[in-house]
């Protein structure tokens, strides 16, 4: 019974190895860069939001339009601090949460990120 209970533990850590040293990455793809490594003019996009301030809790993966006014969603983007409307949360459920200076998220403790709507 122990022999047992020793092969699936190493069995388990082989796989867990195996599944580390690929790191759930294909190959030749690069990672998002981090906005600090991001160039003047890279921004990275988070979710599509509406543009109006009272509807910022309208958020979606996708493009399409706001089912409170029917505006056109805009995309929320990672950008530089220069380039930023707002500090906000990652996370698309996090929407809402937008400060005027650093902190944290509220919903989720990630740190916020400076992040714009882009309406061009």
């Amino acid at each position: 019974m122990k022999r047992l209970h020793l092969n699936l533990i190493l069995a388990s850590l082989a796989a867990l190895t195996a599944f580390s040293a690929c790191g759930g990455e294909k190959k030749n793809e690069k990672a998002d860069p981090s906005p600090q490594q991001m160039s003047a003019d890279s921004e990275r996009l988070i979710y599509y939001s509406c543009p109006m301030d009272s509807h910022r809790h309208i958020h979606s993966s996708e493009a399409g339009s706001c089912s409170e006014c029917g505006m056109e969603l805009v995309a929320a983007v990672v950008t530089t601090e220069e380039k930023m409307e707002f500090y906000g949360c990652p996370m698309e459920a996090h929407s809402h949460v937008r400060q005027d200076s650093p902190g944290v998220c509220e919903g989720c403790g990630m740190t916020l990120e400076p992040m714009r709507l882009k309406k061009d």
